[in-house]
């Protein structure tokens, strides 16, 4: 990879994440996809990588040379309280340890309920 391509690393092979991918790739940005597994279904050209994002030093590695991170991962709602924070705290020390930025894919909880699109 030459110096002056910024890379983006998104952490999660969902549908969030897919669709993040798919943006970045049609602005022609170098994009890596980390997930647990080290598989994901994507377009020629697009990394992947095995990553537990809750493990710092996993985490850290999968964002090697990084610009941007993104956290488009997600998990079971019945154990959020239990993975959530571990998870966040890999991907921010990820972020933190190549001074990337970091971008948080939240779900839509937080508008609470709504009766329209």
């Amino acid at each position: 990879m030459s110096n002056n391509v910024e890379l983006h690393v998104v952490f999660g092979t969902g549908l969030l994440g897919l669709a993040v991918m798919r943006e970045l790739a049609a602005r022609g940005k170098s994009v890596r996809m980390a997930n647990r597994h080290g598989q994901a279904n994507v377009p020629d050209g697009v990394e992947v990588v095995q990553a537990d994002a809750s493990d710092p030093d996993s985490a850290r590695q999968a964002c090697s040379s990084t610009s941007v991170v993104y956290n488009c991962g997600g998990v079971e709602y019945t154990r959020w309280e239990e993975l959530w924070p571990p998870i966040m705290n890999g991907i921010i020390e990820g972020a933190a340890s190549v001074d990337a930025k970091l971008v948080f894919g939240d779900n839509l909880y937080m508008y609470g309920t709504v009766s329209k699109p």
